[in-house]
């Protein structure tokens, strides 16, 4: 087979990826939006006494929307995982558990990613800015992407790595179309809950000096584009076997 039958159309990979990867580049590239991140990490920081809105540790918050939010996510993830393993191994392999070991490789792969990228951008966070009470300069991605700031391995926020564990659940969007009760539903319904987990766990994070809300938003979009890609070349895959099928049967 040549590679050229085995790469899927770039046309049916749907509109969602290039606006996605769009959208991305301006959160990178518009220094701008640095104005806006400034003027909300404002309303959570108190100038007078140098304090954010929320502690950096300690706190029932901390441990419900920092420790207890990553637990569950990865605990609920493992679980998931060992009840996709059982029902695969009693019922055999079928289509439904491959929806559901995909949505799960988004959940991984979607904070993985961001972590990954926030120890190669060299991005400060809020409370180091020395604006915003921190001792230094701030350094902006926009710093790093025109190459104004040199790269300094200890800064590492950007993006939000904590927000996109919750924006892994943009993974269930594989569920979409399946079987059951999932058929009938709209895809979009599908990204509510990575909506409602990665911009509480966000949230959470700018309250504490920890992000920009540009930090959050460059998570949900990696997040988005994760999750869209994985489910529009697991769509393709699928035709691809039927369409192998179906060559079969006429043979």
């Amino acid at each position: 087979m040549s590679l050229a039958l085995a790469m899927p159309d770039v046309r049916r990979l749907g509109w969602e990826i290039p606006v996605l990867l769009s959208l991305l580049l301006l959160v990178i590239g518009v220094p701008a939006l640095h104005q806006l991140d400034f003027a909300l990490a404002g309303l959570f920081h108190d100038s007078v006494t140098n304090a954010w809105q929320m502690p950096r540790e300690g706190g029932l918050a901390h441990a419900i929307l920092y420790t207890g939010a990553r637990r569950l996510l990865g605990i609920g993830g493992g679980i998931a995982v060992l009840l996709l393993a059982l029902s695969a191994w009693r019922q055999g392999w079928t289509e439904r558990h491959s929806r559901v070991a995909v949505a799960l490789l988004v959940l991984g792969l979607t904070p993985l990613t961001a972590n990954a990228l926030k120890q190669m951008t060299g991005v400060s966070c809020p409370s180091q800015d020395i604006l915003l009470g921190g001792n230094r300069l701030g350094v902006t991605i926009w710093d790093r992407f025109y190459a104004l700031a040199p790269f300094e391995p200890q800064l590492r926020c950007w993006p939000a790595g904590h927000a996109a564990g919750g924006f892994g659940l943009f993974g269930l969007v594989l569920l979409a179309g399946g079987h059951g009760v999932a058929a009938a539903l709209p895809r979009w319904l599908f990204y509510a809950p990575g909506m409602a987990a990665g911009w509480t766990m966000g949230l959470y994070q700018m309250a504490r000096g920890q992000h920009y809300l540009s930090h959050t938003l460059a998570s949900m979009l990696i997040g988005l584009l994760i999750a869209a890609s994985a489910y529009r070349l697991y769509q393709w895959q699928q035709e691809r076997a039927r369409q192998k099928g179906r060559n079969i049967t006429g043979c």
